[in-house]
């Protein structure tokens, strides 16, 4: 059974926003965060000083969580040339400030940075308190695809699961990828032993010239070559004799006259 018991939170305004266009003004709006819930103000066009007065109700799904939970309220200018908005600032409220109606006043809080690169200034004024009125309905909850992008480095408490979800899952993909490049395979080292085993033997064959050259031999006599000339039938003056054996691994001839 659903608990009628209910989170009230009125908007009334903000004051000395941070100018975030170029005629040194911001179109303001309020985006609240609460148990799963998200709920916007109207944007006050041109406005640094913004005036809302608007309520909305949120379910509380366990009243016995309650002290565990937090309201978060974003500021936003935004940003109607590029459909974005840019960050004002933030309020962030533990369960434990919440009080009941009958106590509940407008406190005008601070508007914290969300990141370091933030910057911020001014003030938003909230009532928040505990309802149990029955009659009271909650409020209707902005739809999950959002069309307004936000210009701002930091993240809001409502995008930050799905931020951490995907860098869960982008760090499990790469720790995968690390574990298999590290694992043995077994069909690589097969495989290079097919090559091994495969390869053709290498022999360092040595040509048959020079090995003929470089093996020993008895020494020849010497030969007398003697040339004659194709056209004359009568010896030529001059005759081919080998002087010396083998020199250096090889044969030197040297000409010789008759």
């Amino acid at each position: 059974m659903m608990s009628n018991i209910k989170l009230a939170v009125e908007v009334v305004s903000a004051h000395n926003l941070l100018p975030k266009d170029e005629h040194g003004s911001s179109s303001a709006f309020v985006e609240l965060c609460f148990d799963g819930q998200k709920f916007r103000t109207t944007i006050k066009e041109k406005d640094l000083n913004p005036v809302w007065n608007e309520s909305f109700y949120f379910n509380v799904s366990d009243p016995s969580n309650l002290h565990y939970l937090t309201l978060d309220a974003h500021v936003y200018s935004n940003v109607r040339a590029t459909n974005s908005r840019s960050f004002l600032g933030k309020v962030c409220l533990t369960g434990n400030s919440f009080v009941l109606h009958s106590d509940a006043v407008v406190l005008h809080y601070p508007l914290e940075k969300r990141g370091i690169f933030s910057h911020v200034r001014g003030e938003l004024g909230l009532k928040v308190y505990i309802t149990d009125d029955a009659s009271i309905k909650s409020s209707t909850p902005l739809p999950a695809v959002e069309s307004l992008s936000t210009k701002d480095p930091g993240l809001t408490h409502a995008e930050a699961p799905m931020v951490h979800s995907m860098t869960d899952t982008v760090s499990h993909k790469i720790a995968e990828r690390h574990t298999f490049h590290h694992l043995p395979n077994p069909n690589h080292q097969q495989h290079q032993h097919q090559n091994h085993s495969s390869a053709p033997a290498i022999s360092h064959h040595v040509p048959k010239y020079v090995a003929d050259e470089m093996k020993a031999s008895e020494t020849q006599a010497p030969k007398l070559v003697r040339m004659y000339s194709a056209s004359s039938s009568q010896p030529v003056d001059y005759a081919l004799k080998e002087t010396s054996p083998f020199l250096g691994g090889g044969r030197v001839f040297s000409f010789a006259m008759d």
